[in-house]
């Protein structure tokens, strides 16, 4: 603080201010002999905490009772120890290494070192899960694994053991002061391990949709977990891939007071794209293939077609706004026709031909929605819709006027619009792309940076 009197200038500082403004000159200068009088008054700089806490494994950036005496400077080990970085070691596991999984442990090996220097998280691959000959497999190493190792290790089978989830997590947890397991797969038995993990104070990464949207009681029984042991559950990339969906809805609007009234969006890259590209005079079948084609379907289309998808991310959404839902409770618009949905294809035959082919005899039906909907100046879009005024949930293709934002994805966009009561008339939209291997990875790995950063 600083006060004006006798005709002079005077300055005083608090304590703990003094000890922090000598521990910066000290960085700054490298000496604080000419300070010491003024800036340290007890002779020391106490032990300061770290933001993060000593227990998640950080290195503490202060000088423990060193001497600042007028006419003696700081000994050149006691300035190195000033300028240590805070580090956080987290250790993880990871579940799957298929296409998003095989590629999140590649951005790992790219980035390891730069995160450490740059933000000071020393990230270690612990331990991988995966199938090798058909049966569950892991490979545990606590001074860490990268591509190369894991690859010869899969090839060798004096190498690694059955897989053992819980025994996986532990492993984890022993070999730093935090430890998440990253499940990178779409499996339910995967997904029965989350409550496990989460109790055990184990944090968990994932774009599996399966524990987010399935039993409301395991849902709520993992939310419990968390507030019990401190372990984090990050599913940013369950909505929208790596587009910053869940983040946005959580932090900039629930977290600072916001009341959302609406959220609408297109949430599947597939159905986005087939929308985008159907025009009048085009077969709808054929804009299917053109989607399987190009990698967008599924191996059986009605995966996508079904809405199901949709269905999980809209129940998804509507549970982070506190409304209690469950699959059940979210209709759905199915793209697949009633003599579809249990039909089986001819022996042989490859799924996706064989049903596009029969998706032939419907074309004129979709014909003549699309071409409804163009002579109103409107598109079609495949949408699911949380309203929270109405406390309810749906999934359904819908018209919207040209002028509307969701008239406007391109590709395989995802978009989503929060209404809310601060964002009026015009919502909060984010949009890009919401699939792929590379951004769903990357969000994954963010969700493992940010719990990193809090520990």
């Amino acid at each position: 603080s600083f006060s004006r009197g006798g005709g002079r200038s005077t300055c005083s500082f608090p304590m703990m201010q003094t000890q922090a403004l000598a521990a910066f000159l000290v960085l700054a200068i490298g000496s604080a002999s000419a300070f010491a009088p003024v800036l340290a008054p007890s002779g020391v700089l106490s032990k300061a905490k770290s933001p993060i806490s000593p227990a998640a494994g950080t290195n503490v950036l202060a000088a423990a009772r060193l001497p600042l005496r007028a006419g003696r400077s700081m000994s050149a080990s006691a300035a190195s120890s000033l300028q240590m970085k805070d580090t956080t070691k987290i250790a993880v596991g990871l579940v799957g290494t298929g296409v998003v999984g095989g590629e999140l442990f590649k951005q790992f090996d790219a980035t390891k070192a730069k995160l450490l220097k740059d933000d000071g998280v020393e990230l270690v691959v612990a331990a991988v899960a995966t199938v090798r000959d058909g049966k569950p497999w892991m490979l545990c190493d606590a001074k860490g694994l990268d591509v190369k190792a894991y690859e010869a290790a899969v090839k060798d089978d004096s190498k690694g053991e059955d897989s053992d989830l819980k025994k996986m997590a532990e492993f984890c947890k022993g070999a730093a002061p935090n430890a998440a397991m990253l499940d990178c797969t779409a499996a339910e038995a995967v997904s029965d391990m989350y409550l496990t993990w989460l109790e055990m104070g184990v944090h968990v990464c994932t774009p599996n949709k399966k524990v987010g949207s399935g039993d409301l009681k395991r849902y709520k029984a993992c939310k419990a977990a968390m507030e019990k042991t401190g372990a984090q559950w990050g599913y940013e990339t369950t909505v929208g891939a790596g587009l910053p969906i869940i983040g946005t809805l959580k932090t900039d609007l629930l977290a600072t007071g916001d009341v959302p009234k609406k959220i609408e969006g297109i949430f599947s890259g597939t159905l986005s794209y087939i929308f985008n590209t159907y025009k009048p005079g085009m077969a709808f079948s054929e804009v299917i293939e053109d989607a399987k084609n190009k990698g967008f379907t599924e191996p059986d289309p009605r995966d996508d077609l079904s809405g199901t998808d949709v269905q999980r991310k809209v129940v998804i959404v509507a549970r982070e706004c506190g409304l209690d839902v469950e699959m059940k409770d979210v209709p759905v618009d199915s793209l697949v026709p009633a003599a579809l949905r249990d039909w089986t294809p001819p022996e042989g035959a490859k799924v996706a031909d064989a049903f596009i082919n029969e998706m032939k005899a419907f074309d004129a039906e979709k014909e003549k929605q699309i071409k409804a909907a163009m002579d109103k100046d409107m598109c079609l879009r495949y949408v699911g819709v949380v309203d929270l005024e109405a406390k309810k949930a749906s999934v359904t293709l819908a018209e919207y006027p040209n002028t509307h934002p969701f008239a406007g994805t391109q590709w395989a966009d995802n978009i989503v619009a929060f209404n809310t009561e601060r964002y009026v008339p015009q919502p909060l939209v984010v949009q890009g792309p919401g699939a792929g291997a590379a951004v769903t990875a990357a969000g994954v790995y963010a969700d493992v940076i940010r719990i990193a950063k809090s520990c």
